[in-house]
């Protein structure tokens, strides 16, 4: 698989899963690029800890699990 296969591969996969198109801006609806795809556990944890602080984490993400 190409890069460019993979990535319309996950964003068709997410937005099965999430009913929206991970690749359009929810403000504007323009398409997005992926720059970059974060898989490093604590990296991700911090951001996750970051959004809740901010009161934007997304649905389904339990705060005490990032502790």
């Amino acid at each position: 698989m190409t890069q460019r296969t993979c990535r319309s591969a996950w964003a068709r996969l997410m937005a099965k899963v999430y009913e929206v198109d991970p690749l359009i801006c929810p403000r504007c609806g323009s398409e997005m690029k992926l720059i970059t795809l974060i898989t490093d556990p604590p990296e991700v944890a911090k951001i996750l800890r970051h959004l809740v602080k901010i009161a934007r984490a997304r649905p389904g993400v339990d705060p005490s699990a990032l502790n």
